[in-house]
């Protein structure tokens, strides 16, 4: 099977299963295209799906499914908006706020924009991550019966290793793509902040490194920083083990994906109000949750770990054990299967 991602599966998924659209997975590979690839997916997807009737629920993902909506409903079917980001024009002004502040334009096609609140008004259902996406939705006046939260989760891989650290490091993990969306800026100014000597902190960054975000790297890079860049999938326990504490600042996101894989390696969690990482994070127990934009908040909640090394051991365990107990992609799965059998 021809593959247009980097990403080395290896969940066994039936390729039978799967249908693409060559031509179209080469386009939306390009992300030069957005509004153009999305639109011709829903085309595709609405021809295909209207000469069928031997299904009862379709779910579509944001974005990507306004025409195909209207096809199923004129069907009879029951249709559900995947949306894995706060509401569109929440994530548009407060993405366009923030950009503005680094002097960088931004601001989400208007086509895109129109596409999506076409489709919150007509869906049935909207599945979303988090309380945090759930209240960007009811603010912009979207009907709460509409909103169904199923949290993401981890994979089993995402679990502690035993791995005997000698170094006498004290070790910060940020993990995702690296640009101003995701809050860098303010965990740069963060570690400058620690009080903690320069032999014993280490901080290590995963993931890839935009354009917009290299003349702040330049401006705060210090030398125990070290930037990993992209690490495959399975290959990530093995890093986020190595580390104490791990800090998720963005300025939006419906919920991080990655808190719920750091947590399974046992590593507490700090993440702003944001991420929705507030629906998987025990306050205080598993990690903590603050305001967006607060280096300040952040550094408290770092050094309060490295003070209490025996509170630090105690949150790395329940971190880990709070994945299994209802953050798995399983219970994710379980959650979704549930909801779709009460409602046919």
């Amino acid at each position: 099977m021809r593959r247009f991602t980097g990403r080395v599966d290896k969940e066994n998924i039936n390729p039978q299963l799967i249908r693409t659209n060559i031509q179209l997975a080469a386009l939306l590979r390009t992300r030069r295209f957005n509004f153009k690839a999305n639109d011709l997916f829903d085309l595709w997807t609405q021809k295909g799906i209207e000469t069928r009737r031997d299904y009862k629920i379709y779910i579509g993902w944001s974005g990507m499914s306004s025409r195909t909506i209207l096809s199923v409903q004129r069907a009879g079917k029951i249709t559900i908006l995947e949306r894995g980001s706060s509401h569109i024009l929440y994530q548009d002004a407060i993405l366009k706020e923030e950009y503005n502040k680094f002097g960088i334009d931004f601001s989400i096609d208007n086509r895109v924009i129109e596409k999506e609140l076409r489709e919150y008004e007509t869906c049935n259902y909207i599945s979303i991550p988090s309380t945090f996406v759930k209240k960007s939705f009811i603010e912009q006046g979207v009907n709460p019966e509409k909103l169904v939260i199923n949290p993401y989760g981890a994979g089993r891989i995402f679990e502690p290793e035993r791995i005997q650290r000698t170094d006498g490091k004290f070790r910060v993990l940020y993990l995702g793509s690296l640009g101003i969306r995701k809050g860098l800026v303010y965990l740069f100014e963060t570690l400058t902040q620690l009080d903690i000597p320069n032999e014993v902190l280490e901080a290590w960054f995963i993931g890839g490194i935009s354009d917009e975000l290299r003349p702040y790297i330049a401006r705060y890079r210090k030398p125990q920083w070290t930037f990993h860049g992209h690490i495959p999938q399975h290959d990530l326990p093995h890093f986020i083990n190595q580390c104490d504490v791990a800090v998720q600042p963005s300025l939006e996101e419906g919920l991080s994906m990655v808190i719920p894989q750091m947590l399974g390696c046992g590593v507490p969690v700090i993440a702003s109000t944001n991420t929705g990482g507030a629906d998987i994070i025990r306050e205080g127990e598993t990690g903590f949750i603050v305001p967006i934009r607060s280096p300040q908040a952040i550094a408290e909640k770092i050094m309060y770990l490295y003070e209490n090394p025996e509170r630090l051991a105690d949150m790395k365990t329940a971190a880990a054990a709070s994945v299994r107990n209802g953050f798995t992609w399983d219970d994710y799965g379980e959650r979704y299967v549930s909801f779709l059998k009460k409602l046919v």
